[in-house]
C-alpha cells in the first residue's frame, strides 16, 4: 500500500498515481476470482475436518488475506476521490498558466519589431526541423 500513500505534488506524480489506481482496478476482478475459491476450500476443510487440523499461523494468514485486499480497495477508492479534487486544482492552474503564457506571447509580439519576430520564428522552424531529423 506504499504506492497509494505517495504524495501527489505535480502532474508527474499525479500520472503515476493514476497508473497505480488503474492497475488496482484491472486486477480487482481477477484477485477476487482467485481469493474466493481459496476461501471456499478453507470453509469446506473447516466444516469436514476436526478442529485443530490447521495451524494458528495458517488461520491467521487466511484471515489477513481477505482483509488486506479489502483494505487496499478501500484505500484506492479514497485516493481516487482525493485525486478527483486534486485534478480540478491542477486543471485550474494549467488554464491560468496558459492564459498567462498567451498574454506574454502577445506582449512580446507587440514589442518586437516585425523583422526580429520573423527571424525568431525562422530560427524556431530551423531548430525544430533539425531536431526532427
Amino acid at each position: 500500500m506504499g504506492k497509494l500513500s505517495r504524495k501527489v505534488e505535480d502532474i508527474d506524480s499525479l500520472g503515476f498515481m493514476m497508473n497505480v489506481l488503474r492497475e488496482i482496478r484491472e486486477k480487482e476482478c481477477s484477485i477476487d476470482m482467485e481469493i474466493n475459491p481459496i476461501m471456499d476450500m478453507y470453509r469446506l476443510l473447516e466444516n469436514h475436518l476436526p478442529s485443530g487440523f490447521m495451524e494458528k499461523e495458517e488461520i491467521d494468514k487466511k484471515t489477513v488475506l481477505r482483509s488486506n485486499w479489502k483494505r487496499l480497495i478501500t484505500q484506492a477508492l479514497k485516493r481516487t476521490d482525493e485525486l478527483s479534487n486534486t485534478q480540478i486544482g491542477f486543471k485550474k492552474s494549467l488554464l491560468k498558466d496558459i492564459a498567462a503564457f498567451d498574454t506574454d506571447v502577445q506582449n512580446v509580439s507587440v514589442m518586437m519589431p516585425c523583422s526580429l519576430w520573423m527571424t525568431c520564428r525562422l530560427c524556431t522552424q530551423l531548430l525544430s526541423s533539425k531536431v526532427s531529423h
